[in-house]
């Protein structure tokens, strides 16, 4: 009888002691594999959305626009931050006021956290010198904007003003400094080439900026109600 308990509770151990084993694997193996998978997935964004890269950015054109001279009517606004792959965090930053011009409210689309001086080792985050520098009043510049989000009459209000971005930096004040005395940067006396890129888009540039605009801030239902079957899929 003795015998039969103890092998009883020999088992029983060994049932604990099993399971307790795989709870440390399901533990310290498949939980972070399945966050791992997650994460890319969730952090991917609507890649659906770029189907519609090519055909956004070909139904676009070149404006120039001045910023208000009185700096109350400019609003700067962080409107979100998400991570990408390698959890790397990006902010979403819209710098908006009403364009005389165009006659309709229109918000300068920036990223900051995806677009670096040095791209292999991520320095110099170019978005974020820009947003912190140019944006004065009176500063004119060259932007890239969306001909059917320009004309489309569910664009162009306060709270939903039409989204351009950066093209080419005209003319006005910009606050570039150089971080070990603090001076003004000036061109003439001294070029640094992480200040002289930053007038400037390239191609490169507004192409990873209007993808990410798509994936993570302009929803699919709006980019099939603006296009429907307008699409070029790249190959």
């Amino acid at each position: 009888m003795n015998r039969i308990m103890n092998k009883k509770k020999i088992r029983t151990k060994l049932s604990s002691f099993s399971g307790g084993i795989w709870r440390a694997i399901g533990f310290f193996l498949l939980a972070p594999l399945i966050y791992t998978i997650y994460s890319y997935f969730a952090n991917t964004g609507n890649t659906d959305n770029l189907q519609y890269l090519e055909t956004y950015i070909n139904d676009s054109e070149i404006v120039q626009i001045e910023l208000p001279l009185n700096r109350e009517k400019i609003e700067r606004k962080y409107v979100a931050n998400y991570r990408v792959q390698h959890n790397n965090l990006v902010y979403y930053f819209t710098v908006s006021f009403y364009d005389a011009k165009i006659k309709k409210y229109i918000a300068i689309c920036m990223f900051e956290g995806i677009d670096f001086f040095n791209q292999e080792k991520r320095d110099g985050d170019l978005g974020a010198a820009r947003i912190k520098s140019y944006f004065n009043p009176g500063n004119i510049f060259l932007v890239h904007v969306n001909k059917t989000q320009l004309h489309d009459s569910k664009y162009g209000t306060k709270g939903n003003p039409v989204p351009v971005f950066w093209y080419k930096f005209i003319s006005g004040s910009v606050e570039k400094q150089i971080k070990k005395d603090n001076m003004p940067y000036n061109r003439s006396t001294k070029s640094i080439p992480y200040f002289d890129v930053q007038d400037n888009l390239t191609t490169e540039e507004y192409k990873l900026f209007v993808a990410e605009y798509l994936i993570r801030i302009l929803n699919k239902e709006e980019l099939k109600r603006l296009y429907e079957n307008k699409v070029h899929i790249d190959s």
